[in-house]
């Protein structure tokens, strides 16, 4: 295996930063991020098509992997709390590679924003196969039709290796057929308040940053922390509040900077911030308390925010979001050669 030359590593690294100084004001990211409330719009003025309320009362299953196996997390969570309990969300890969419960007739979402996700693709060749009515959730354009019995497209193909626009637009088609008052002016209300003026955390190249959520804000948290990932490099896990308080919390060192999701409403949010009290360690709050937003349905504003954390973390660290390491010849090699 060959060693690196650290002295020849931190020169290139230089030269990179160097590269994106400014970019992540000008880049494709940034642009895409406050698109949303367009694509968001579009769908909930869109018509609802006649067969969701044909299938509402059947079993259904949520299949996707990264942001869209976040997108079926907060679906599931969604499903449940406003239709029904029978929902279940499941990672692409494991949805193939493990024996499933799907049988006919039951309803299988697929997330897929290019709809060329080997898993997903295969996914929903096997749910089909096994009779269940098959709905793939995808971009505008998108030659995905294989195993699909509805389609749904969400917006433009994302210019860009780090997806925004697909992810909340996926959700919002999820929204729209849940058709619950209260959830759709949840996002009415997010969209409002895409631009208000908010507090970031201040990083380094060396930050470890621990993001916590409880319930559909521990996928909020984990979606950041992918984007977080991606685009600006950076140490970033993701926890449930609950998963947080069992371990991870006693992984908190100097260059820790940890991010909580808030819900104000959830009592367990107090035991996180009597250890942090206790331990004297920072907590950022992220929970749109001076908003126009209820407190108990800021959760899409919070990916908003996560997104627009992402984009400052970029500016902070000088990095380019929207090449995904492509200037580095062994990353841009490597991703040649990884099928996905």
């Amino acid at each position: 295996m060959e060693i690196f030359d650290l002295e020849e590593r931190f020169h290139d690294l230089q030269k990179l930063k160097e590269m994106g100084t400014n970019l992540a004001e000008n880049s494709k990211f940034k642009k895409n991020i406050f698109s949303q409330p367009f694509h968001i719009s579009e769908i909930l003025a869109s018509p609802k098509p006649a067969w969701m309320d044909l299938l509402r009362n059947k079993s259904i299953y949520f299949v996707g992997t990264g942001t869209s196996y976040h997108a079926a997390q907060i679906a599931k969570i969604l499903w449940r709390q406003y239709v029904s309990s029978a929902a279940h969300a499941v990672q692409s890969f494991d949805f193939v590679r493990s024996p499933q419960s799907v049988k006919k007739g039951d309803v299988v979402v697929l997330f897929s924003h290019r709809g060329t996700k080997t898993f997903t693709v295969q996914a929903a060749e096997k749910a089909y196969a096994a009779g269940g009515i098959t709905i793939g959730i995808t971009s505008k354009g998108s030659s995905w039709e294989t195993g699909l019995t509805y389609r749904l497209e969400t917006c433009e193909p994302e210019d860009i290796g780090v997806f925004s626009k697909s992810f909340t637009s996926a959700l919002t088609w999820i929204i729209k057929w849940i058709d619950h008052k209260a959830l759709t002016k949840t996002i009415q209300d997010a969209v409002q308040q895409i631009h208000v003026q908010t507090s970031f955390p201040v990083l380094q190249s060396q930050s470890d940053l621990v993001l916590i959520g409880d319930l559909i804000r521990e996928w909020v948290a984990k979606e950041t922390a992918l984007k977080l990932q991606e685009a600006a490099y950076l140490s970033s896990r993701a926890f449930g509040l609950e998963e947080f308080l069992h371990g991870p919390r006693l992984s908190l060192h100097e260059n820790t900077v940890v991010i909580g999701f808030i819900n104000p409403e959830e009592e367990r949010w107090k035991t996180v911030f009597q250890y942090f009290q206790t331990i004297e360690f920072p907590l950022h709050e992220v929970k749109a308390e001076n908003l126009e937003i209820p407190v108990s349905s800021n959760w899409f504003w919070q990916i908003f925010w996560g997104q627009r954390f992402t984009l400052e973390a970029c500016s902070q660290l000088e990095i380019n979001p929207d090449t995904l390491r492509t200037q580095e010849p062994k990353y841009k090699k490597a991703r040649e050669e990884l099928k996905l």
